[in-house]
Parts: structure tokens; C-alpha cells; sequence
């Protein structure tokens, strides 16, 4: 019993980390997106993303807002899920901070 409560407090140090993580990669994607706004509309691969600039003729405010929405849902529904105690939380917020992980590393590359 003592060993299952010590993976439940191991996992639960890792979460903020996680939320940070995810937060900072988003963070850094939307300065990488603020610095080369020029040149937004030939780079973008985000079909979405690029739809969202052809619509605000070529500016990235409207893409820009719609990242930072969805970055706050995430943390935010993530964090319900922490509070709430749910079995898989731990892996959700694990996969989505590997996800970020992995963008970093595009982004830096690229």
C-alpha cells in the first residue's frame, strides 16, 4: 500500500512541471510567431492556423489569439482533471507535455 501512495505523490510533483512545460513551449511558439510575422503566411503548415492569417489579411493577432485560447483551455482542463483526482491525468498531461517537447525541438531545428 505504501509503495501505491508513493507513486500517487511521485506523479503529483510532476504535474506542475508539465503545466509549465506546455505553457513555455506555447509561449515561445507565439514569440517565434510575433518575430517572423513577415513571413507568416509562406511558413505557417498549420492549415488552421494559415486560415487564420488569410482572414485577418496577413496578420497574426487573430492566430495569435486563437493559440493563447487554446493553450489556456488545455492548462485549465488539465488542472480540473489534476483537482478532481482522475486516474489518467498523469498520462493526458504527460503525452500533451511530450507533444510540446517535440514541437520544441521542431521549432528550435527548423
Amino acid at each position: 500500500m505504501e509503495l501505491v501512495l508513493n507513486d500517487i505523490r511521485r506523479w503529483k510533483l510532476w504535474f506542475p512541471f508539465f503545466q509549465v512545460l506546455i505553457a513555455a513551449v506555447s509561449l515561445y511558439d507565439c514569440w517565434l510567431t510575433l518575430r517572423f510575422r513577415e513571413v507568416m503566411l509562406e511558413t505557417e503548415q498549420n492549415p488552421v492556423g494559415l486560415w487564420l492569417i488569410e482572414v485577418a489579411a496577413g496578420e497574426v493577432w487573430l492566430f495569435l489569439q486563437f493559440k493563447a485560447a487554446g493553450t489556456l483551455m488545455v492548462l485549465l482542463l488539465l488542472f480540473w482533471m489534476f483537482l478532481r483526482n482522475l486516474k489518467f491525468t498523469f498520462t493526458v498531461s504527460g503525452s500533451i507535455a511530450s507533444g510540446q517537447t517535440a514541437l520544441l525541438v521542431y521549432l528550435t531545428a527548423a
